[in-house]
């Protein structure tokens, strides 16, 4: 059955049967236990037609059967309620929720953590895909190194699915990562961990936070229980960077930015941080409002308004490191493949 709107469209999950006890003429039915899944997978989707049918397709090839999936439809205009509720017709273990309005990733995987089940919490975004082993070998070096929050790098692929080569890490052992590192190291946010449930707790996404939410949620958790995450060499996510995501948006810069600043702002304001956490956050504000005032620059720039570009380095020296780094990513190469080329030619 489905339902539209606020409402859910789902797929009941699996029930045991009743068992019926007769004491003489007394028959009382006692439910039987309803067994949770081992692993709730979070997908949050919206517009993703081209890819969340691959991944549905890789949770469902997972050696590990004990799961369940659930998506939650940010009010998509494509075909992607279609594609996932064919999935669910066929599949209990997949459960989809569906929205009237666009609220954004946090909202959208606060409604699938209200209804999850499992003992373990990880995120599938609906652009990416597991490795077919990749929940029970996550899960079983978690379960024997005694940890409760475990992340595995991430694989790079490119738009057409096809692995590159490249991780985000390329750690050669196993690592652990506190609160500090996650901060001094932000790009850890884009793993996908597998958390304990009850670490988890009542912790959710904040709802004003549309990127970098992964990082929040992770951040609040690992301060809550002075907690470490341990990431694992190459296990098996996935990664699709593509044109037009959120990480790769140019034109979502400035709003992305301000939206990290702000919830920065909260997380230092509602929490008691440990000198070095302190220090940690203090040095993520500048570097966010840094990058900030480069978007000042970089846009005048392309405006050809040189003199405002010249003015917004003045007035904020420290996006001087920037232009560094846009001049080694982007110049330095291009005069590099220049001499080449010239000596090709024997000029």
């Amino acid at each position: 059955m489905s339902l539209t709107g606020e409402h859910t469209t789902s797929r009941s999950p699996p029930r045991e049967f009743d068992r019926i006890e007769e004491r003489g003429t007394d028959r009382s039915i006692i439910p039987a236990p309803v067994p949770l899944p081992a692993v709730s997978v979070i997908m949050a989707n919206f517009n993703g037609e081209n890819w969340i049918g691959e991944a549905i397709e890789s949770v469902q090839r997972q050696s590990l059967a004990d799961w369940e999936l659930i998506v939650v439809d940010d009010a998509s205009t494509d075909a992607s309620v279609e594609i996932v509720r064919a999935a669910a017709d066929n599949d209990p273990r997949i459960v989809l929720l569906t929205s009237s309005s666009n609220a954004g990733p946090s909202v959208a995987r606060n409604r699938a953590l209200t209804c999850a089940r499992g003992r373990w919490i990880t995120i599938l975004d609906s652009d990416d895909a597991f490795a077919e082993g990749r929940l029970a070998s996550l899960l079983a070096r978690a379960e024997a190194d005694g940890e409760g929050i475990a992340a595995d790098d991430l694989l790079i692929m490119n738009e057409s699915g096809s692995l590159t080569g490249h991780s985000l890490l390329d750690l050669k052992t196993a690592t652990t990562f506190d609160a500090v590192a996650l901060v001094n190291a932000p790009h850890l946010g884009y793993l996908q961990p597998m958390i304990k449930a009850e670490l988890l707790g009542d912790l959710r996404y904040d709802a004003r936070v549309r990127s970098a939410e992964d990082f929040d949620l992770l951040l609040r958790v690992l301060v809550k229980h002075d907690a470490r995450m341990v990431v694992y060499p190459a296990m098996g996510y996935h990664y699709r960077r593509r044109d037009g995501s959120l990480s790769t948006d140019k034109s979502a810069d400035r709003p992305a930015l301000l939206g990290m600043l702000e919830a920065n702002a909260r997380f230092r304001a509602s929490h008691a941080l440990s000198g070095r956490l302190a220090d940690a956050c203090a040095h993520r504000h500048r570097s966010l409002e840094t990058s900030l005032r480069w978007l000042d620059v970089t846009e005048a720039i392309r405006q050809r308004r040189f003199a405002a570009a010249l003015r917004h380095t003045m007035d904020h020296p420290r996006v001087l490191s920037c232009a560094v780094q846009f001049v080694k990513k982007r110049v330095y190469p291009l005069v590099l493949r220049s001499n080449r080329r010239v000596k090709t030619l024997g000029l």
